[in-house]
């Protein structure tokens, strides 16, 4: 009533927004916390706030700037084909020759 009656507030307007305990523990990604995020805007962006704070889901900026998925991308791929692959090989060529034999038949004499 200090405002109705004309005197002046004694509410600090510098404070940190007041986050009840209950919704600061809810577990990240849960079902309870996915409600909080789509429903309220203020709690939404209290935990991105805290997510950059942390630096938990935004990595440094000179790091990584998220618009280039080659930074994601290993410097090289291992593909240990090897001796399977040899296999695979002999395995076509008689496959191949086999249906060769088979399309021209064998020869009848008459």
């Amino acid at each position: 009533m200090a405002l109705v009656s004309g005197g002046r507030s004694t509410l600090n307007p510098n404070a940190p927004l007041y986050i009840p305990a209950a919704f600061r523990q809810v577990e990240d990604f849960s079902p309870e916390w996915w409600q909080l995020v789509t429903t309220f805007t203020w709690y939404h962006d209290f935990w991105l706030s805290q997510q950059q704070e942390d630096g938990a889901y935004y990595g440094d900026e000179d790091e990584f700037d998220g618009n280039d998925v080659v930074d994601l991308l290993p410097d090289s791929f291992d593909l240990d084909a090897g001796e399977d692959l040899a296999v695979l090989d002999a395995q076509l060529e008689d496959f191949i020759q086999s249906y060769e034999t088979k399309e021209t038949g064998p020869k009848v004499s008459a």
